[in-house]
Parts: structure tokens; sequence; C-alpha cells
């Protein structure tokens, strides 16, 4: 009985992997954006059928199919590292992992068929492994250091992983006697390692759907409270962030500008809707690009657009103000040599209670610059 627990533990392992695959594949199934699931999922269900092979196996066995065995595990490495890569807009330089897979695999038969030593081929296939794995790092440690906790414990649990890989053989020389490697499948070490992989792979899958659930409410929040034509916030986005922006510490003052396209009917009629919408995405461009960091620009529907912003007085808000208007009137469109401009209301805020009202004093500037003939800033006394 006893010589019987162990054959079956070490399925327990291949089948938590196999499951934990499966329920990749059946969030990428409800998530049809989320593509990065599809390799993350290949690469807990590939290894899981040559763990379980593996695991069962005598050292003779191992010998015969180490190179088989051996393709699997360095698919399924690469398949996670392609995954972590799709995720940051990259790839895992598949020619690159093809190269590394044929050297690992050339040493393998020559070290199985040739000149039996299965203390290199698990050196060989474990630094393979590793090799393959770090073809994704890049991509995850290109950008800045992230700020956001979980993304910082996605990078870390993948570099542990990394660094387990490249463990195992140090760990199987270390306590395992030369005249007991026939038996290495068969040892409480190897149970050891299995236990060891499954808890790692299992910390991974958790933080894996932990950061795609955060990145799915992200994107329902974005949808609820950005523009979808030019991704600016809407109005309700834009209250919702002023209640953050104007809580900050220290003796700050506010200005909103409130800028309309003139004559925007005029575009839509004569030009099409098409450009229309181009000049949507223009005017929020020039508008994002004079803002500071932090800084709150919003579209509130039509043609109306809304910064609340930082300043030290009226007269710098007025040169940004006049600088978002020049360059507008310098821009030309496709397939109109006529001038889009804007007419703008700019005054102070005092206070976050203020914003509503300080809206209503915006537009009836912007109006008296309408009134006075448009491309022009009409500011508070």
């Amino acid at each position: 009985m006893n010589q019987q627990e162990p054959q079956y533990f070490v399925l327990i392992v291949p089948g938590c992997l196999l499951l934990l695959g499966l329920a990749f594949l059946l969030g990428r199934w409800i998530l049809r954006d989320q593509r990065f699931l599809s390799w993350v999922a290949a690469g807990y269900i590939i290894p899981s059928l040559a763990l379980s092979a593996q695991s069962l196996m005598t050292n003779a066995q191992l010998a015969d199919w180490s190179v088989v065995i051996a393709t699997f595990y360095l698919f399924g490495s690469w398949a996670v590292a392609q995954g972590m890569a799709v995720r940051n807009g990259s790839h895992a330089h598949p020619c690159i992992a093809l190269l590394i897979a044929a050297i690992t695999l050339a040493l393998l038969f020559y070290f199985s068929h040739i000149d039996d030593r299965l203390w290199f081929r698990i050196v060989i296939l474990n630094a393979g492994i590793a090799l393959v794995q770090l073809l994704a790092v890049r991509s995850l440690f290109a950008r800045p250091t992230p700020e956001d906790l979980s993304e910082r414990v996605l990078n870390i649990s993948y570099s542990v992983s990394i660094a387990y890989t490249l463990a195992r053989p140090l760990v199987v020389y270390s306590f395992v006697p030369a005249v007991d490697m026939d038996n290495l499948t068969r040892s409480n070490l190897w149970l050891l390692m299995l236990a060891t992989s499954v808890l790692l792979c299992l910390w991974f899958a958790l933080v894996v759907f932990a950061i795609t659930v955060r990145d799915i409410l992200l994107k329902v929040s974005d949808e609820r409270y950005r523009d979808s034509l030019t991704l600016l916030l809407n109005r309700r986005g834009f209250f919702e962030s002023a209640k953050i922006f104007m809580s900050q510490p220290g003796d700050q003052r506010y200005f909103l500008l409130v800028c309309d396209i003139d004559h925007f009917k005029h575009i839509n009629d004569n030009w099409g809707h098409l450009e229309g919408d181009q000049v949507l995405q223009v005017v929020s461009r020039t508008l994002l690009t004079n803002v500071r960091g932090g800084d709150l620009v919003a579209r509130f529907g039509g043609e109306e657009f809304v910064m609340l912003m930082k300043g030290n007085n009226m007269t710098d808000a007025s040169s940004l103000a006049e600088r978002i208007r020049y360059q507008l009137e310098q821009t030309t469109f496709s397939h109109s040599a006529e001038k889009v401009t804007g007419s703008f209301g700019l005054v102070e805020v005092n206070s976050l209670q203020d914003l509503p009202a300080a809206i209503g004093r915006a537009d009836a500037l912007l109006y008296q610059a309408k009134n006075a003939g448009r491309n022009q800033i009409c500011v508070t006394a």
C-alpha cells in the first residue's frame, strides 16, 4: 500500500495544473479580448501531460522519452512567456525560442540515447526552460517600475518561477546521492519538488486571475467615465475625478476653462460627420498637450470641452487658454482649407462646492465670446 501512495500523489500535481489550464481557457472564452489567457492556458495544460507521464516512468523510460517530454515542457514554458509578453503588447521571440529548444533537445538526445546521464539531462532541461522563460522578461520590465502593486507582484512571481527552475538541479545534486539517481522519481525529494511546483503554479495563477479581474474592472470604469470618441473624461467622470483632484492638501488655486468649437454644425453639414469626429479628436489632443499631468480634461457632450487645472494666478491660466486658442486656429484639416476655431470662458474655482456654479459662470463667458465674434477668450473680472 505504501509503495502505491506516491504513485497516486504525483498524479494530483499534473491534475491541478490541468484544471488551472482549463480555468484559463474558460476565462478566455468569457473574456474574448484577453488573448493572453489562451497562451497561459496552454502553458499549464501541455506541461501537465508531460508531468503526469514523467512522474510514472522509471529512469530507463525517462531516457527513452526525454526528448518528447522536454518538447512539452519547453513549449509550455514558452506559451506562458508568450502570454505575459502578449499582455504587455509584445511577443516572446519565437525564433529565439525555437533555437533554444533545438539546442536543448539535441543535448537531451545525446545524454539519453548515446551517453545516458540523468543528472546532465536535469540540468540541460531546466536551463532550457529558464532561458525560454527569460524571453518574456524584457516585455515585463521594459516599462518603468509599475506603481500598481498587483503588477509588481506579477513580475516578482514570474521571476521567482525562473529562479526556481534554475534552482531545481542544484537541489537534486545536493540531496540525491549518485547511487539513488535511478530512484529519483520515487523519492520524497521528488514529491516535495512537485508540491513546491504546484504551489508556485497556483500562486501565479491566482495573481494572473486577480490582475485579469482588475483589468476588466478598470475597463468597465473607463467605459463608464470616459467619452468613447476622444477618450477624455465624460461629464460623470469629470465630477468624480474633480472630487479627488480638488481634495489634495496644500494652498492650491484652481481654474476652469470651457471651450466650444465654433460653427461645429457647419463642419458636420459641409464636411461630414467623419470629418467632424476628426475635429473633435484633434481638439481633444490639443487640450491634452497643453495641460500638466493631473489636470482634468473632459468632453461634456457635442462640441463642448471643459478643463480643470491648477495654477498660480489668472494671468498664467489666461496664457494657457490663449496658447490653446492659437494652436486650434493654426490647425488645418484634410477636407477643407477653413480654419477651426474655438470660443472660451475662463473662471477661477473657489472650492469643490463652487465647481457647478463655476461651470455656469464659464458658460456665460463662453457665450459672451461667441456673441463678440468667436475665436476669443472671455475671462471673469
